[in-house]
This record gives C-alpha cells, sequence and structure tokens, in this order.
C-alpha cells in the first residue's frame, strides 16, 4: 500500500509541476508584457536591448506565447523525467532536494533557449524568459517544501511510516539504525535486526507490542530466519517494507539467500557492505559498468563542478601571487646569485597526483653538488649544509615560493599533501600504512599538516594522519581555511630547516 501511494505521489507531483511551469509561463507573460511593459520606452527595454533575444514590439498577445506552452510542458516534463527528480528518495535532505530542482529547472531553461533558435518567424521574450526561471523555480521548490513539511509531520506523529528489518547487527548495522532513528522525518521504523552473533529476542513479544518499534531495535533471530520472520510480521499485520542487509562482503552467500527469500514476498532490499572494518577507504562510493554495481575502495575523488573551481583558484591566487611577489622574488634570486655559485632555481624530483613525478622549483639553498657524497638526505636541525642565503630562505620557507609556478603548470595545487621524493616514498610506503593515499589528490604549496605544525623532521605518521583526513574531508572550504591559516601563521616555522 505504501508503495503503491509512493508511486501515486510521484504521479501527483509530476502533474502539479506541469501546472506550475504553465502557471510560471503565464504569470511571466503578465508580469513582462503587462506590468512593465505599461511604458513603453521604459527602462526594462533598455536592459533586454543588451540580453542575447530580442523582444516582440508592440502590445503582445497571450496566444502568441500560449501556442508555445504544450512544446515547453513536453520539453520540461521530459528533462525532468530523465533527470531523476520523481526517484523514491525517502531519506533525501531537503537542500538536495532544492538542488535537484535548480538543476532540472536550469536544464529545461538552457534546452527551451536553444529550441528558440530553431524557430524563425518569432522572437521571444529575454525577460519573459528569466521571469520564467525565477518563477517556475520558487513554484518547484514551494510545493516541495511544503510536501517534505507536511510528510515529515505526518512520520512523526507515525502517520505514512515504512517498517525495516536489518540484516546485520555490525557497526555498519547499528549506525544505519542510529541514523533512521535520528531522523524521525524519513518515516522509516527499524522493527529489529537479524544477526547470528547475539541471542534473539522474543519475537512473538514483539508482535503482541503495539505503536512503533523500541527506541533500541532487538536481534530477533538469526539470519536464515528472514523468511520466517518477514512471514509472521505480515501475519501481525505489520508488514516489513525494506529489508537492508547490512553484512561484509565475505558473506556473500548469506546476501544470496536473503535476497531469495526476499524475492518470495513483496518487500524491497537494500544492500549496505559492511566496509567500516577498512581503516583506509578513500573516495569510497559506488558506480556501474554495464549496469553492474561497482564498489570504489581506494580511489580519487571525482571529477566535479569542485575541481573546476579548486583549479580556478589554483591559476589565479598563483598568478596574483607572482606579480605581487615578483619584487621580492626577483630580490631572492640577486641574493641566492651572490651567494654562491651556481643556478638560481634548485630542481629536485617529486612525487604527485597517482604517482606521477615532476620537477619542483626550489629557490637554491644548498651549494651546487651538497649531496654528491652523501645522496639524498633527510633534512635536520642543526645541519650546516645550506649557505647562509639558503639557511634563511628556509627557515622562513621562502625557498618555496617558486612553487607558484609550479601550480600554474599543473603539477601541484596551492593546497593539498606536500609532495616528496621518491627516494624517500620508497622507504615510507613500506614503514607508514596507507601512505600511497596521499597521492590521490594533487600535492600542494601548503597542507593541513603542515598548518597544524608537521613539517619538517616531525612524525610522519601524524603527518600521513592530517593528509588523509584532509583527502577525505576535502572542501573548497577547507581550502580557504588552510590558506588562511598559512597566511596568518606566517611562512616561518620552528621546523623549517
Amino acid at each position: 500500500m505504501l508503495k503503491e501511494r509512493s508511486q501515486t505521489l510521484q504521479r501527483a507531483l509530476f502533474a502539479a509541476d506541469l501546472v506550475a511551469i504553465a502557471a510560471a509561463w503565464i504569470v511571466a507573460f503578465y508580469i513582462r508584457f503587462r506590468l512593465l511593459d505599461v511604458n513603453s520606452g521604459s527602462s526594462v527595454d533598455a536592459l533586454t536591448e543588451s540580453l542575447p533575444l530580442t523582444v516582440g514590439a508592440g502590445k503582445v498577445p497571450l496566444s502568441m506565447y500560449l501556442q508555445f506552452l504544450p512544446g515547453v510542458l513536453v520539453l520540461w516534463g521530459t528533462i525532468f523525467l530523465l533527470s531523476g527528480l520523481y526517484q523514491t528518495r525517502r531519506a533525501q535532505r531537503l537542500t538536495l532536494v532544492v538542488f535537484a530542482v535548480a538543476r532540472a529547472v536550469f536544464l529545461g531553461l538552457v534546452a527551451s533557449v536553444a529550441a528558440t533558435f530553431f524557430y524563425r518567424t518569432f522572437s521571444f521574450s529575454r525577460v519573459h524568459m528569466l521571469l520564467f526561471g525565477v518563477i517556475s523555480s520558487t513554484l518547484l521548490v514551494g510545493m516541495r517544501m511544503t510536501i517534505y513539511v507536511a510528510l515529515r509531520r505526518a512520520r512523526q506523529q507515525g502517520r505514512n511510516v515504512r517498517r525495516v528489518l536489518i540484516v546485520g547487527a555490525g557497526e555498519a548495522g547499528k549506525r544505519l539504525a542510529t541514523a533512521f532513528q535520528n531522523y524521525p522525518w524519513m518515516g522509516i521504523d527499524v522493527v529489529g535486526f537479524l544477526d547470528d552473533r547475539e541471542a534473539a529476542a522474543d519475537l512473538e513479544a514483539i508482535l503482541d507490542s503495539n505503536g512503533r518499534s523500541s527506541a533500541e531495535p532487538e536481534i530477533l533471530g538469526p539470519v536464515d530466519s528472514i523468511g520466517e520472520v518477514l512471514d509472521k510480521m505480515s501475519e501481525s499485520g505489520r508488514t516489513i517494507d525494506l529489508v537492508y542487509a547490512a553484512l561484509p562482503l565475505s558473506a556473500a552467500e548469506k546476501i544470496e539467500d536473503i535476497a531469495d527469500a526476499v524475492s518470495r514476498r513483496t518487500a524491497n532490499m537494500f544492500l549496505v557492505p559492511d566496509l567500516l572494518h577498512f581503516d583506509l577507504l578513500m573516495n569510497c562510493r559506488v558506480s556501474d559498468i554495464d549496469g553492474l554495481p561497482v564498489i570504489h575502495l581506494i580511489d580519487e575523488a571525482p571529477f566535479d563542478i569542485r575541481q573546476l573551481v579548486k583549479r580556478g583558484v589554483d591559476i589565479g591566487f598563483s598568478a596574483v601571487a607572482i606579480l605581487l611577489l615578483s619584487p621580492l622574488l626577483l630580490a631572492i634570486a640577486l641574493a641566492v646569485k651572490l651567494s654562491s655559485r651556481g643556478p638560481v632555481f634548485y630542481k629536485q624530483e617529486r612525487m604527485g597526483l597517482n604517482g606521477q613525478t615532476f620537477m619542483m622549483r626550489k629557490f637554491r639553498s644548498m651549494p651546487v653538488g651538497a649531496e654528491i657524497s652523501t645522496g639524498a638526505v633527510w633534512a635536520e636541525k642543526g645541519e650546516n649544509r645550506a649557505t647562509r642565503t639558503g639557511a634563511f630562505l628556509r627557515k622562513t620557507s621562502l625557498d618555496e615560493l617558486p612553487q607558484f609556478f609550479n601550480v600554474l603548470k599543473g603539477d601541484m595545487s596551492v593546497v593539498g599533501p606536500r609532495p616528496e621524493r621518491p627516494v624517500f616514498i620508497e622507504n615510507f610506503r613500506h614503514e607508514i600504512p596507507g601512505y600511497m593515499l596521499r597521492h590521490k589528490m594533487k600535492s600542494g604549496i601548503t597542507g593541513w599538516a603542515q598548518v597544524n605544525g608537521w613539517r619538517g623532521n616531525t612524525s610522519l605518521e601524524k603527518r600521513i594522519q592530517y593528509d588523509l583526513y584532509y583527502i577525505q574531508n576535502w572542501s573548497l572550504w577547507l581550502d580557504a581555511k588552510i590558506m588562511a591559516m598559512t597566511l596568518v601563521k606566517g611562512f616561518g616555522h620552528e621546523n623549517a630547516y
């Protein structure tokens, strides 16, 4: 019954969206041609002349726009359906709903504007199209907010609830149950668990109880009793709607048995692989290949708009930094040149994104050939390999400034894990668990570990811990925070040498 109601709600919402689109189309017309066009030659006309489409001259009849409304409804309705706007997502947050509507409206507007280029006998008003986009967005989001609030209140009062059985009382299963209980607006009633590791509760007593399940769902029986539990719950009038299998990947045979049992009933089944015992997950997500679900356990971050913004910030910030710091860069270059014989810049091989190596630029701080006899050596406090100018540059981190050119080239980012020399990585990768995961993101001039003091000859384990935290929790806001902390704290540090 709940499934039928859900589908009915989605169909009704689709129909309501079409009505809202039609209303927005007509209201936008009246605002543009009846309210804004009262005074001919107004500033509105002057504004529209600078926009991509042309406004029709004279008194435009409503019928001119109504003849295009069926095509708009078909176009927008198709886009809304293809964009997945009507998929049932009971646990979806309101912010994601608003984002989905905004994306669908944007696609609809783009498609509408593109379609006008194929119709040359009539010129659409630019202001009308803009008003149509704003009004339709407002109506569509407003309807969903109203439905959202109404359903949330109903579900909190015990109505429009779906009963859930969780197979697996491990960390993933309990975390799932806690999430459902913490957000009652989802309308999820966790009736209990099935698990082989703990004693089962009295199922008959639970069936005799009234109302929603207790705050602490109990284990109703072993995993292989799922068929019996589903049948008894159905006979008691408390049919299970959803079954979540929260089992480790090693329990493949049990998952297959669960699916077989569920397929013989009317419940829906979802798989929540218990991966929480893996300590080194990176960008974990699910995709598909020709319909086959693929779980990404260790992967680089997927390409999205945030990546473009980050790259844009890198280019803009580095260009401005090089321009503003050019007098300082020239002064440092001159000081390096006068301090010892040799080139101004020092190029050193480092490992970056996905293990690719690149030549990182720095101001030269040591005499030429300083590592010929010793080989690659980790910088330590009290060493005397640096020149007098080089020691100052290291202490203040000014020797790192040429890396802004690496950022412009694309080898590095302003913020990210600091790149290391391959000769050292060969040892670190075997000694420190998860070390190579730091190469799942582009290296940076500054990073979360550095602004928290983990730089120079400090604990590598702690540095990796902070690097992995940054990668797993990366956001544009975190980048901005790290850049601000770097500027506030300055480039100098007691562990820089």
